[in-house]
């Protein structure tokens, strides 16, 4: 088999793991004010609506917050469609909407690295959760 066919065959295996959906959203113009609430609202554009795979790197980052506490934040590696498009960018916005693991299901992620390969079997994305 050429190495063209066991890309192909790859991708297509790396797409049947992908049982869970997701959504990735874009921030989209300014933060506006909202003086009747006291909040900054965000507009947000789907760049993404699909499969994919969720899975725990077993890795977290702790990140200084004031003088004595850190925060935890729990990193995860996502597979998207080798034909995802158009390309996820860092800070970008993922839901996962339906997934076996119920747990997962409207958890607010944010993009924080993007992968690339030239014979990739799926786009890889590392989020971290940011409940």
């Amino acid at each position: 088999m050429s190495v063209e066919g066991l890309v192909a065959a790859g991708r297509r295996a790396a797409l049947a793991l992908m049982r869970d959906t997701c959504v990735i959203e874009r921030a989209s113009g300014e933060r506006v004010f909202d003086p009747s609430t006291g909040q900054y609202t965000q507009a947000w554009e789907t760049v993404y609506t699909g499969p994919c795979r969720v899975k725990q790197t077993g890795g977290t980052a702790e990140t200084p917050y004031g003088d004595a506490q850190s925060i935890t934040l729990h990193r995860y590696e996502v597979r998207l469609p080798w034909t995802a498009a158009p390309q996820v960018q860092r800070e970008d916005r993922m839901t996962v909407t339906t997934s076996d693991d119920t747990w997962l299901v409207g958890r607010p992620l944010e993009v924080v690295d993007v992968g690339f390969a030239s014979t990739g079997m799926a786009r890889r994305l590392v989020v971290e959760d940011k409940a």
